[in-house]
Formats: C-alpha cells, structure tokens, sequence
C-alpha cells in the first residue's frame, strides 16, 4: 500500500477545531476532505468482520454500558484504526489532493516526506467546544491519557503545531496557509465550481451516512429529528464558507447524489448544473 503523496494531514485532540478547519480549507482551496470520524461506523464494520476481539466486545454493550466503563476498559477497547485510515486514503482518487483529519491520525502514520499540521488546546477549551456541538469526551481521563500520548510523540514529528486556544476558525486557517504555502500552490485541485460542487456533496454525504449509521447501531436509536448537524453549502463558490444547520430528518432517504443541493439562503447551484451531476 502507497499512500498518495498529495495529503495535508491535519491531527490532533477532539475539540481543537480540525473538521471545521480541514472543511473551510478543502472548500477554499478545491481540496478533497476526509474525516475519521465519517468512517467510524464503516472502520468498526472492518474489524468486526476481521475478529478485531475489542471491536467485538465494544459492539456488545449497549451506549449506557459504553459510558459507564472504567478508564482501563475504555483504553482496552479503543479501536486502533490507522491502518483503516491509510487503507482508506490510499484508496481515494488521485486528484484533487486531499485534506485529512482526525484523532485517529498520529505522527507515526504520516510518511517521511508528508505535510502535516497538528492543533492543539487545552483539556478545558476543547471540552468547552464539544459541549456546544454537543457531543465528544473531550477532557475526561481517556481523552487527558490520549492527548499526552499525542504530545509526547510530536517532538519526533516533522509537523507545524498550532495552539488553537486564543484562535479564531479564520486565524487557524490563516496560519495552515501561511505555513502550507508551498504545499497548497503545488497540489492538484479541482477544477471548476462544478467539481467543488461534487467534493462538497460527498463530504455531506458522508456526515449524513455517519450519523444514520450510528442510529442504526443497537441501542443507539434517537427519538424526534435526530441530531442536528452543520453541512457545507453546496454552491461551490470559492468564496463561500457557509454551513447550514440542519436536522438528519430533513435530508432525504437515501442521501445520494441525486438528492437536491444543500445551498445557504441567496446560494444557488452553477448555471447549468443540477442536483443530478452530483
């Protein structure tokens, strides 16, 4: 396996801003965006299939037993995914390049001449920010376990830190570009408005599949709207950097690539595009 050489790899902590920076960077500069954490589901499918015995295990109790499990067990059960993810990346089309992002991603899996930018904040901010997107277990003994691991392995890294605590979205994004200059003006990007259009509707299609995936799983049902969730609108301008808000219920079943275009109010699709393109 050859991991394509046209990766920016962006790691670190849940809660120091990676998705939403890795998005907003993949829109801007017609990058490809993979998240970890869209192929959660997909990935414990992969080791379940494979006897993965934590992966079995884990997938036995029900989400109450998950939450309640000691520190011990917990790291025990944590499903070690790099290889997936590289699988995964490797695997995707040769251009655009890609934006890659996740916990899931450590110093060891970026290869001796990747780029690879890692953000960092405090226990305390990043449990802050998980608790308004309401989800994450950011600050809770696994999470201090895992980010001091991370940290530890960073000195050895050949990778640009970026302490995400005093930033803003836009400054986060401001010094990846600045650092990642070259990286950025040398790497195959989409090429037109109509192929960002189709890199945004599959990265919104995979938050849509992650989220019903993990609905699906046993114990796991929601009552009401199921959770709601920020999309990237699918407009394609460069220039745009909208999210919308959005209920899973609203979007259709099956999300596909023929489903209509996710735009922000006064957005619209690219003369002579329609949602069938996608």
């Amino acid at each position: 396996m050859t991991v394509p050489r046209d990766v920016l790899w962006i790691g670190g902590s849940s809660g120091t801003g990676k998705s939403t920076v890795a998005r907003l960077l993949a829109r801007r500069h017609g990058l490809r965006w993979y998240s970890c954490d869209t192929r959660t589901w997909q990935h414990r499918d992969r080791a379940i299939a494979a006897g993965v015995p934590a992966a079995i295990e884990w997938e036995q109790l029900m989400p109450q037993q998950r939450s309640q499990q000691s520190t011990d067990d917990a790291l025990r059960l944590t499903l070690d995914r790099s290889r997936m993810v590289l699988d995964d990346i490797a695997a995707l089309p040769a251009k655009p390049a890609v934006v890659a992002e996740g916990t899931n991603i450590t110093p060891g899996m970026v290869p001796d001449d990747g780029f690879a930018v890692w953000l960092m904040a405090q226990p305390t901010t990043r449990a802050d920010r998980n608790q308004q997107r309401g989800w994450g277990a950011a600050g809770g003994q696994v999470d201090l376990i895992q980010a001091r691991q991370l940290r530890s392995e960073l000195p050895q890294a050949a990778a640009s830190v970026i302490d995400t605590d005093d930033s803003s979205v836009e400054d986060t994004i401001t010094q990846i570009e600045r650092i990642a200059a070259s990286w950025l003006g040398s790497r195959p990007v989409a090429k037109g408005r109509t192929e960002r259009q189709i890199l945004i509707r599959q990265g919104n299609a995979a938050i849509v599949a992650q989220y019903r995936d993990g609905l699906a799983r046993s114990g796991n049902m929601q009552e009401g709207d199921g959770p709601v969730r920020s999309y990237d609108c699918e407009c394609g301008e460069l220039s745009c950097s909208m999210m919308i808000e959005l209920p899973l219920s609203l979007l259709p079943t099956p999300f596909t690539a023929s489903s209509a275009p996710i735009l922000a109010p006064g957005h619209h699709m690219a003369s002579g595009t329609n949602a069938a393109q996608f």
